[in-house]
């Protein structure tokens, strides 16, 4: 089925092609169209404004005020989408979006009743689990506390619409002061937990603690930390009911927390790694809901960082407080966001306060030295690994990253006895790695040795990770090295299929070609190497290549 027509399914209505259908009006060509370019490039910031100027010039037009609106919440300006959905709405010009946006509001501000009659025309045009908490929640918000429990009962389609709306009717009950029934229902009736997130252990542990059964709440912990559920802040949780503390019940003060959640569980579902518009939707009403809320505010970084919007996902993960669990990997998304955005000096500020706030943590060190790497300060990288390394308790699979980067930082500072004992250590921990493999081997070659040993691993990489250019770029450039020339060329073809645009390996094509008669595409494909901005030591090889042919340029390079 096709992705988009089933994320449609799902919703009920997509605004996916909201902002891309042409309008006609006099005055609005210039800023309508240079709003739907914003948008399309997701670059919601300067969509918005474009959208309302062009609202200016055709104030009655429905379509361009839902963009705007649709663009301030992707942006993080709720306020001004949150205007625009209640003019919408007194004008008698809302749908399904108009309507989340003005419920939200509503429900930010405490107004559950207008929130009811802002989300109750819309059953058919949002999904079973969508519609079905958000009725509940803002029924139970506006008073109406018996018809909203049974709202959360009737959620029963299927499996996972059972699962979480007895998971929310837990949060409801708990947040209403009947602790034993959210007790039994968090318990899960003797079905198994119903602790779907890290928050809903805490909440658990909450609950049980407040009638007093610490011992089922230090068992609960306990399963959750053998589980995998490991972190500071859940450890001290530990620690804190093991003394016989008791924990009070803090983490549903609304109903706005469970409709935070439902925003929050559609957006992870319709995301999935891909950029996408309806899930940035709803996970910025759930940031606007619950300011404090982690799981929102990570998932709009990375989907703004999928956007390419990576000054708003390093916003995003600026909301990360310090005493969260998740704050150094939201710092070190920051760091990364800043770095793209092409702030590096900032990135690296992030990661050295990050690293003097942690010294021993192995994925922070891990992480100044990527940044380090990145802007090619090679000592510096190579101390941060170094630090990391120290700090690993029991060495696993995983661990190779850290000798291979370490390795690769060797290497550019021309210690290559230090860089292969590196990446010999990293494939012994992760056994036919291709991006060791294809490293260890591409050095090898330029250093005119082991080639049999060089081919053999590049084969083995080129066969975990076909579709990488870099790698079958390096089996191509052997094969050229020991004189494989005909062999050669397929692979090189292949890889500039591969990375079309690359410098290096349009030089390499260029090459082979070159040594099996085919010198007009040799030469085609070194000038398509220049016109791709080749370092200047290799652009003035690739020039003087075409000047006065291979041959010759390896007769120089040898008698120097």
């Amino acid at each position: 089925m096709d992705k988009r027509f089933f994320k449609a399914l799902i919703l009920g209505v997509s605004f996916l092609g909201a902002a891309v259908t042409p309008v006609f009006s006099q005055g609005l060509a210039g800023p309508y169209l240079a709003a739907n370019r914003a948008f399309e490039h997701g670059s919601f910031n300067a969509a918005a404004r474009y959208y309302v100027r062009a609202m200016a010039a055709d104030p009655v037009n429905v379509r361009l005020k839902k963009s705007a609106m649709i663009s301030f919440v992707a942006a993080g300006d709720f306020r001004s989408a949150a205007g625009i959905a209640h003019v919408m709405r007194a004008n008698n010009q809302s749908d399904v979006f108009v309507d989340l946006v003005a419920m939200t509001d509503f429900a930010d501000k405490g107004d559950y009743e207008s929130a009811l009659t802002a989300i109750e025309l819309n059953q058919e045009h949002l999904s079973p689990l969508l519609w079905g908490l958000l009725d509940a929640w803002v029924k139970v918000g506006a008073g109406d506390i018996k018809t909203g429990l049974k709202a959360f009962d009737t959620m029963s389609e299927n499996d996972t619409l059972t699962i979480y709306g007895q998971y929310h009717k837990g949060l409801a009950q708990a947040y209403l002061g009947d602790f034993e029934a959210a007790a039994e229902i968090l318990g899960g009736n003797g079905d198994g937990a119903l602790h779907l997130n890290r928050d809903s252990i805490v909440i658990h542990v909450e609950v049980l603690s407040e009638l007093g059964r610490n011992d089922e709440a230090l068992q609960v912990l306990d399963g959750a930390i053998e589980r995998g559920f490991r972190d500071e802040k859940l450890i001290a949780l530990r620690d804190e009911v093991a003394r016989g503390a008791a924990p009070s019940f803090t983490q549903v003060g609304a109903p706005a927390y469970g409709m935070s959640e439902a925003f929050v569980t559609l957006a992870d579902a319709l995301s999935r790694g891909e950029p996408d518009r309806t899930a940035l939707f709803y996970a910025r009403l759930a940031q606007h809901l619950r300011p404090d809320f982690v799981d929102a505010s990570l998932l709009v970084a990375e989907l703004l960082e999928l956007e390419d919007q990576f000054n708003l996902a390093e916003e995003a993960y600026g909301r990360i407080p310090e005493d969260s669990p998740s704050f150094k990997e939201a710092e070190i998304g920051r760091a990364e966001a800043s770095r793209a955005a092409g702030d590096t000096d900032g990135a690296t500020e992030i990661l050295v306060d990050l690293a003097n706030s942690f010294p021993d943590d192995v994925l922070v060190l891990n992480a100044l030295g990527d940044i380090y790497r990145g802007v090619e300060n090679f000592e510096s990288s190579v101390e941060a690994y170094t630090q990391a390394i120290e700090n690993v308790d029991e060495f696993g699979s995983q661990h190779w990253v850290l000798y291979y980067t370490r390795g690769i930082g060797f290497e550019r500072l021309k210690n290559w006895p230090a860089a292969e004992k590196d990446l010999r250590r990293a494939l012994e921990l992760s056994p036919d790695q291709p991006f060791v493999l294809n490293y260890l081997a591409y050095s090898y070659i330029e250093m005119g040795i082991k080639f049999e040993e060089a081919q053999a691993m590049i084969e083995t990489a080129v066969a975990g990770m076909p579709s990488n250019g870099y790698i079958t770029d390096s089996l191509g450039w052997v094969l050229y090295r020991v004189g494989k020339f005909e062999e050669a060329v397929a692979p090189m073809e292949r890889a500039v299929e591969l990375l079309p645009v690359d410098p290096i390996v349009n030089d390499h094509l260029g090459d082979v070609l070159w040594m099996v008669g085919r010198k007009l595409e040799a030469e085609f494909q070194w000038r398509r190497a220049i016109s791709f901005d080749p370092a200047p030591e290799e652009l003035e090889r690739i020039k003087r290549k075409l000047d006065v042919g291979l041959n010759v340029v390896l007769a120089e390079e040898a008698a120097n």
